[in-house]
C-alpha cells in the first residue's frame, strides 16, 4: 500500500455542549438526569456537538452505559437487560426474492441458547420473532431503554419485522436484528455476556435458522453476530454487514478482473459525502472499474476499517494498492458516483 494518508471526511461539530463537556469531566449526572427526564433531543444535540470521533464515541458508551446499566441498582435486585442479536444474511438467488420478517418457530431459538448453557442466571428470557431492520433498532431512543430497565413492567412498543426482498437475481447482504430481554440479577453477568463466547452456539444457530428462512430457488446464509445492550447493536451490525458486502464484493471483482484480462489495482478512497469507497480497475482495460461505497457513521473507526480492507486485499493477493491523498469530491464531472479509476491517479499528484 502507499504510504498516503486517508483523510477524514466526516465533520464533527464545536464540542460546545454541556452535556459534553460534563460527561468529559467525568460527571455524567447530568446526562443520567437527561434519561430520566428522556431528553432524547438534547442527548441528540450533545453528538452532533462532539468534535471528533473519539469524543462522539465517548459519549455515547456513556449514555448506553447509562441507559442499559441505570445507577440505583443495588446487589440481590433483578433488572430488565434488553438486548439484540445481529445477523447477517446473505442471499444468492436466481430469481426475484422475497422472506418474511419473522421466524416461524422463535421458540426454538430460545431452547437453542437454553440447551447451550448460555443463558447463566438470565431469568425469563424471551425473543421477539421480528427480524428487525437496522433503521428500527436506530428509532429506539436511550430513554426508551432506560425507562424499561428501571420499570421492569414498563410499556414497550412493539418493533416492526422487516421482510428481505431482492427484486433481481444475484448475491445481496442484508442486516437484520432479533430484538430480546430477560430479568436478571443486576450484578450478575447478563445474557450479553454469558453469550458473548458464539463458537458455543453460533454454528447452529446458523443452521437452525437457514432451516427456518429457506426458500425454493435461493439460498439463505444467516450469520449471527454476539448479541449486545439494544443500544451498541446498531452500530455493529451496521458494521458487521458492511464488512461481510465488502469481502463479497472484493472476492467476486477481483475473480472477474482476472478471468478477463488480469490482476486489478486497488484505490482507496474518501469522498464528501463522508463514504469510504474501495475502487478495482486495470491498466491494460480502463472499461473495468468496479467499486465499493462504505458509508461512515460517526462512531466508525476509520483506521481499522482501512486496516480491514487491506487484509483483505492481501487475502486476495492484490498488489497494488493506493490510497487517495486527499478527501475527493463525490461525484465525477459527469456527475455520477465516482469511482477514482488508475487511469485519473495521475491527477491525484501521486507517483
Amino acid at each position: 500500500m502507499s504510504s498516503n494518508t486517508l483523510h477524514d471526511p466526516r465533520r464533527y461539530g464545536d464540542g460546545q455542549h454541556p452535556l459534553l463537556s460534563m460527561t468529559a469531566a467525568g460527571r455524567p449526572a447530568a446526562l443520567r438526569d437527561a434519561l430520566a427526564r428522556r431528553a432524547d433531543k438534547e442527548i441528540r444535540a450533545a453528538l452532533r456537538a462532539a468534535p471528533s470521533q473519539a469524543a462522539y464515541a465517548a459519549l455515547w458508551n456513556e449514555v448506553c452505559e447509562l441507559a442499559h446499566y441505570p445507577a440505583g441498582e443495588h446487589e440481590g435486585a433483578l433488572a430488565a437487560r434488553v438486548f439484540a442479536l445481529p445477523l447477517v444474511i446473505v442471499a444468492g438467488s436466481r430469481r426475484p426474492l422475497h422472506l418474511a420478517g419473522v421466524l416461524p418457530d422463535i421458540a426454538a431459538v430460545s431452547e437453542l441458547f437454553a440447551q447451550k448453557g448460555v443463558l447463566g442466571k438470565t431469568q425469563n428470557f424471551g425473543l421477539g420473532n421480528a427480524l428487525c431492520a437496522l433503521a428500527t433498532l436506530e428509532s429506539v431512543t436511550p430513554s426508551e431503554v432506560h425507562a424499561w430497565t428501571v420499570a421492569l413492567g414498563a410499556a414497550r412498543r412493539e418493533l416492526p419485522p422487516a421482510p428481505i426482498t431482492m427484486d433481481a437475481p444475484g448475491e445481496e447482504v442484508h442486516l437484520r436484528f432479533l430484538v430480546g430481554a430477560g430479568i436478571a440479577p443486576a450484578f450478575e453477568p447478563a445474557f450479553v455476556e454469558t453469550a458473548s463466547n458464539i463458537g458455543m452456539w453460533g454454528m447452529a444457530l446458523t443452521q437452525l435458522l437457514t432451516k427456518q428462512l429457506a426458500a425454493a430457488g435461493a439460498e439463505v446464509l444467516p450469520m449471527a453476530r454476539p448479541p449486545l445492550d439494544l443500544l451498541r447493536a446498531a452500530h455493529a451490525g451496521r458494521s458487521a454487514q458492511l464488512e461481510t458486502a465488502c469481502n463479497l464484493f472484493a472476492s467476486n471483482a477481483v475473480r472477474r478482473f482476472r478471468l478477463a484480462s488480469g490482476d486489478p489495482v486497488a484505490i482507496i478512497s474518501t469522498h464528501d459525502s463522508a463514504e469510504l469507497r474501495l475502487t478495482l480497475s486495470q491498466p491494460f482495460d480502463e472499461t473495468m472499474v468496479e467499486g465499493f461505497r462504505w458509508p461512515l457513521h460517526p462512531l466508525d473507526d476509520l483506521p481499522a476499517i482501512i486496516g480491514s480492507i487491506s487484509a483483505l486485499l492481501a487475502d486476495c493477493h492484490v498488489g497494488r494498492v493506493e490510497v487517495a491523498p486527499r478527501v475527493l469530491p463525490d461525484c465525477n464531472t459527469h456527475g455520477q458516483i465516482w469511482f477514482p479509476a488508475l487511469r485519473e491517479w495521475p491527477a491525484f499528484g501521486a507517483h
